[in-house]
């Protein structure tokens, strides 16, 4: 497969990592349907309860936390639409997408190595199947640039 193929197959599962994220945060937390017990719910409490001035706002760990939680959402579907358009960029321009497409590998590493330490399978699994996809694009669009490069006869030659 080309490498571009890999990258649009990277931007779909992040982008049905990004749904099953929304979902989760929007049936979850946002909810509370994810906090049946009394004691669950009195961490929560305790989370909304908490406030503290920050730079000249009153926030509570709550605040901070959905924050974090949406833009998590933010950032995953950036991701998403920046791998499709290194897919684009890729056909025509290997050489110019290969840095970029490190970058973002290298990145969804470090979120598949969070994604084992502080969560679960479930999104673990989802950004290694990402970095998987990523990673053969890096390596196929490392081959075909420089298979596209002219060989030292043939320049020499003009």
């Amino acid at each position: 497969m080309n490498h571009w193929i890999w990258l649009r197959v990277a931007a779909v599962l992040q982008a049905l990592g990004t749904t099953l994220h929304t979902i989760a945060t929007a049936t979850g937390t946002a909810s509370g349907s994810a906090t049946p017990s009394s004691r669950e719910q009195a961490v929560l409490e305790a989370m909304r309860g908490f406030h503290f001035d920050i730079m000249g706002a009153s926030r509570s760990v709550w605040d901070f936390y959905r924050g974090y939680e949406i833009s998590i959402t933010v950032l995953f579907a950036a991701l998403a639409v920046l791998m499709w358009q290194l897919s684009s960029l890729s056909r025509g321009e290997p050489r110019k997408a290969l840095p970029l497409i490190v970058t973002v590998l290298v990145c969804t590493i470090l979120l598949d190595v969070l994604s084992w330490t502080y969560f679960f399978a479930g999104p673990g699994v989802m950004s290694a199947l990402i970095g998987l996809c990523l990673a053969v694009a890096a390596v196929t669009s490392y081959r075909d640039s420089h298979a596209r490069l002219p060989s030292a006869a043939a320049s020499s030659a003009i």
